[in-house]
C-alpha cells in the first residue's frame, strides 16, 4: 500500500530557487526571485503580502497551471508514493499532479450548466464510498447551503440551484466543497474566504483545520457561540458539528492559502510573508508563541518592549514547529544547536567573549550543576522545553557560574553576543532595566 503522507520529516510541498518572468525581450520582467518553501503534512499555511507581491503567481507555479521557468518544485504523489518534480514535466504528468491537489480559486469557475450539487459531483473521483451523493449533499449543508440556517432555522436549500441563481459567497461554497470533496492532501486557495460573511468564512476555514488534523471536541464546542459572542470572528451552529466530523473523517490535508483576510490570520499554523516576489519571512505561529513567551519569562527580555521581543524572537525561528526535531539543514543557520546525551553546552567559570550565547531549551532536558563549598559538583536543577540559561554571563560581564549538560538530546535556539548588544543600543533604557531586574533576583540567580 502506497504511503498517503511523506516519510516523517519530509514536506508534502518543497519549492527551491523559483524565479519567474513575464514577457519576453525588453518587456521580459522578473516577478518570483529565488523563493524557497517547504509545507509540512498537515500544516495550514497562509501565504500574505501585497497586490502585485507574487503570491497567486506562486500559487499557480505550485498547481501545475503555469509552466515552471527556473527552480525546482516536488509535490509529494501518494498514487506513486514519491514527489514529482514540476520542472520539465510533461502536460499528461502535470494533469495527474492537478489531480493530486484541490483548487479554489478567487473566481469560482463553476460550470454555469450545472446545479451546486452536480458542480460537486462532477468534481468526485471514484472512490470507495456508500453514497457520493450524500457526501456531497453533507459538505454543502455544512457549508450552510442545505435546509438549515446558523440559527437553525429552515431555509431554502441551493442543492439545485444553478450559479446564475446564486450569490457570489454562496458560488464561493460550492467551489469549496468541489475543492475538498475528494480529501485531497494539498489544497491551493486563492482568496477562499474574501466573498464570504464571517459565519460562512469560519465554516470553511474550521474544515480545512479539521481535515489536517482531528480537533478536540472542546476546541469545536469553542466556536459554537452566540452571535454577540462571536463578534466579528464568526461561529458554528450545533448541528454543524457532526457534519464537520463526517465530511473531515480523513485528516493529514495540507492547505496553502493565498489571502487578505485578517479574520483568518490567527487561524494558520504557518505565515508566509511576500514583498516584491520574494519570500520575506516565513513563520510557524506555534513557534513565534513558544520562543516569545521563552524570552518574557527571562528578566532579561522581559525588560525590553514587546514589539523588541518580537524581532529578537523571529531572529531565532527556524521555520519548525517546536514540537518536531530540526534537522541538519535547520541546524545549518545556526539558530538552534543540538547537544547529545552528557555533552556540555557551557561550563562552570568559562569566560565571557564575543562567542557567549543566552540559551532557550526547545526540546529536551538538561542538568545544571555548580562547584559547591567543598569543592564538588552539586545538582542544583533541571530544566526541560522553556527553560533558559546564560543571561548572568552576558548581563554581568562575568563567568560562566554553573555547568549545563544535556541529559537527553536537547535543541537549544541561541541569542549571540552580538543580537543582545544590537537590542541594547536600539532600546537605551534596555541595560538599566535588566540589570534593576537581574539585581533584585541575584540571591536565586539562574545559571550563567
Amino acid at each position: 500500500m502506497t504511503p498517503s503522507l511523506p516519510p516523517p520529516g519530509q514536506p508534502v510541498l518543497r519549492i527551491r530557487g523559483v524565479n519567474h518572468f513575464f514577457g519576453a525581450g525588453e518587456t521580459r520582467t522578473q516577478v518570483l526571485f529565488d523563493n524557497a518553501l517547504e509545507v509540512m503534512p498537515g500544516e495550514l499555511v497562509i501565504m500574505s503580502g501585497p497586490s502585485g507581491s507574487g503570491k497567486t503567481t506562486l500559487l499557480t507555479l505550485i498547481g501545475g497551471l503555469r509552466t515552471l521557468q527556473s527552480g525546482e518544485i516536488e509535490v509529494w504523489d501518494a498514487d506513486r508514493g514519491g514527489y514529482a518534480r514540476l520542472a520539465g514535466m510533461a502536460e499528461d504528468q502535470l494533469v495527474h499532479v492537478r489531480r493530486l491537489i484541490g483548487f479554489i480559486f478567487q473566481r469560482h469557475n463553476l460550470f454555469d450548466s450545472l446545479t451546486a450539487l452536480q458542480n460537486v459531483r462532477m468534481a468526485q473521483r471514484l472512490r470507495a464510498s456508500a453514497d457520493p451523493d450524500a457526501e456531497a449533499r453533507a459538505l454543502l449543508s455544512y457549508l450552510l447551503l442545505g435546509d438549515r440556517d446558523i440559527d437553525s432555522k429552515a431555509q431554502p436549500a441551493k442543492f439545485w440551484n444553478k450559479p446564475a441563481a446564486l450569490s457570489g459567497g454562496q458560488r464561493q461554497r460550492v467551489a469549496v466543497a468541489r475543492a475538498l470533496v475528494n480529501r485531497p492532501k494539498l489544497v491551493l486557495a486563492d482568496e477562499p474566504t474574501a466573498a464570504l460573511d464571517a459565519n460562512s468564512g469560519l465554516a470553511v476555514v474550521t474544515l480545512l483545520q479539521c481535515l489536517a488534523r482531528a480537533r478536540t471536541p472542546e476546541e469545536l464546542g469553542r466556536l459554537v457561540r452566540s452571535a454577540v459572542d462571536a463578534s466579528d470572528g464568526g461561529r458554528l451552529a450545533d448541528w454543524q458539528i457532526p457534519l464537520l466530523g463526517r465530511v473531515a473523517a480523513e485528516t493529514g490535508t495540507t492547505s496553502l492559502i493565498v489571502t487578505h483576510d485578517a479574520r483568518i490570520m490567527n487561524l494558520a499554523d504557518r505565515i508566509v510573508h511576500m514583498e516584491r516576489g520574494r519570500i520575506e519571512s516565513n513563520v510557524v505561529v506555534a513557534e513565534r508563541l513558544f520562543v516569545r513567551e521563552g524570552l518574557r519569562r527571562s528578566p532579561v527580555f522581559a525588560a525590553i518592549l514587546p514589539d523588541e521581543q518580537q524581532k529578537i524572537a523571529d531572529q531565532l525561528l527556524v521555520g519548525v514547529h517546536p514540537d518536531q526535531p530540526v534537522r541538519a539543514d535547520h541546524q545549518a543557520t545556526g539558530r538552534v544547536e543540538v547537544f547529545e546525551p552528557g555533552e556540555a553546552i557551557v561550563h562552570e567559570g568559562d569566560p565571557v567573549d564575543e562567542r557567549s550565547k543566552f540559551y532557550l531549551i526547545r526540546r529536551g532536558t538538561v542538568d545544571v550543576r555548580m562547584t559547591g563549598p567543598d569543592g564538588t559538583e552539586q545538582h542544583l536543577d533541571a530544566m526541560g522545553p522553556g527553560g533558559y540559561f546564560g543571561e548572568v554571563a552576558l548581563l554581568m560581564n562575568r563567568p560562566r557560574n554553573a555547568t549545563v549538560r544535556a541529559r537527553t538530546r536537547v535543541e537549544v535556539y541561541a541569542v549571540d553576543r552580538t543580537t543582545f548588544d544590537r537590542f541594547r543600543d536600539v532600546s537605551r533604557p534596555f541595560i538599566d532595566r535588566i540589570l534593576t531586574n537581574f539585581l533584585r533576583r541575584a540571591p536565586d540567580a539562574g545559571p550563567a
